[in-house]
């Protein structure tokens, strides 16, 4: 995996409070991971509710023989 540096502008009281959390680069590699992450997953749920407002609902009859159908392959 390649990996690419970037630069970061920070106060030093903001680089002391990172410090204390661990080495700095590590800790904010992880936050960045985390926001990412983040991002991603609300991106993902935005899509998934337009999908079920899309999607008609199914009724627990429905479900039974989609499941039961599914068992019999």
């Amino acid at each position: 995996m390649c990996m690419t540096t970037i630069t970061v502008r920070l106060s030093q009281r903001e680089k002391e409070e990172l410090g204390e959390h661990g080495k700095v680069s590590e800790v904010v590699r992880e936050a960045l991971r985390l926001y990412l992450r983040t991002k991603n997953s609300k991106r993902l749920i935005s899509r998934l509710r337009e999908l079920q407002k899309s999607q008609p609902r199914t009724s627990i009859e429905e479900d039974v023989r989609l499941i039961r159908a599914d068992r019999e392959r």
